[in-house]
């Protein structure tokens, strides 16, 4: 049994902690909301106020937070992680999805310290996570790999490793994945605004879409949900989740010198989404903001 500090309790971070605890591992749990860790409290994580006590002692951290600000925060804050009393070659294990520049940052940070990184990036939503159904994105030397791996096999029965090379690599792909995935997502929301437009039923347009060439799972899953129409979905991956993701994918392919053409148009939909007030409403909405705004063209039509 190994004693883990979790710092982040979201959805995916509420998830990943019941995995933790149901293989038996002792959790300390850390949330800016205090409210978040009610559900993990009740299954046996103990609660910390500062992510550095929840450190404190600790064989691994994991973290699962939303962004580089947040992040910073967590690690490197005056009650950051860092700042806690470690063993050296504790190992620090970020699996939330974040800007390339900050994750090399944070783990030269970690390594100063002593201790071990692991770029770890979680691909899968939070129903899957409870499953044990995710895939990892890893960055990391082949020896501290192959010494977590027991821990990390702990998240799930249905664990998909993929060791992209050393740490930054696993969220190099991270980034590229969650662009590609920004861009089916609002590709197929303007797709059935566009089927809607001439009289197609969304429902037949949804299978179509899905029994074609670029049926994927995220075309397969949107456009059913986006067919049922229903608004105030539960939130599996907020619109303004997915323009944070696209920006800092585009961030990454002009670091490496690539264009992002695509991706630029898709980050204007997020954009689009987040700017009409709908930011935190699940990704697939964004067709009632493309329908809103093809509302608002017509009204404007001398």
């Amino acid at each position: 049994m190994a004693k883990i500090a979790y710092v982040g309790v979201g959805a995916m971070g509420q998830a990943l902690i019941q995995r933790l605890l149901a293989a038996g591992h002792a959790v300390t749990a850390y949330n800016r909301s205090v409210e978040k860790t009610r559900r993990v409290q009740q299954a046996g994580a103990a609660i910390a106020p500062t992510p550095r006590l929840a450190a404190q002692g600790a064989d691994a951290v994991f973290c699962s937070v939303t962004d580089d600000e947040a992040s910073r925060a967590v690690w490197a804050g005056p009650d950051g992680v860092l700042s806690a009393e470690l063993r050296p070659s504790t190992f620090m294990i970020e699996c939330s999805t974040l800007s390339h520049d900050w994750v090399l940052e944070l783990a030269a940070l970690v390594t100063r310290r002593g201790f071990r990184y692991i770029d770890c990036p979680v691909s899968g939503r939070p129903d899957a996570a409870e499953a044990g159904d995710l895939r990892l994105f890893l960055g990391a030397s082949p020896a501290d790999l192959a010494e977590i791996r027991p821990l990390l096999e702990s998240l799930g029965t249905k664990i998909q490793f993929f060791h992209f090379g050393p740490v930054g690599a696993g969220t190099a792909f991270k980034l590229i994945h969650n662009l590609n995935g920004a861009i089916q997502v609002a590709a197929i929301a303007e797709a059935m605004a566009q089927a809607e437009a001439a009289g197609i039923d969304l429902h037949v347009a949804a299978q179509g879409f899905a029994a074609g060439y670029g049926g994927s799972r995220h075309v397969r899953q949107h456009s059913a949900v986006m067919a049922e129409g229903k608004k105030g979905q539960e939130v599996a991956f907020s619109g303004r989740g997915r323009l944070k993701d696209a920006l800092y994918g585009m961030r990454l392919a002009e670091k490496l010198g690539r264009q992002a053409l695509v991706g630029t148009a898709a980050a204007d939909a997020w954009s689009q989404m987040v700017k009409s007030g709908m930011g935190d409403a699940n990704d697939s909405e964004l067709i009632d903001v493309l329908r809103a705004a093809a509302g608002a063209d017509k009204t404007q039509e001398p």
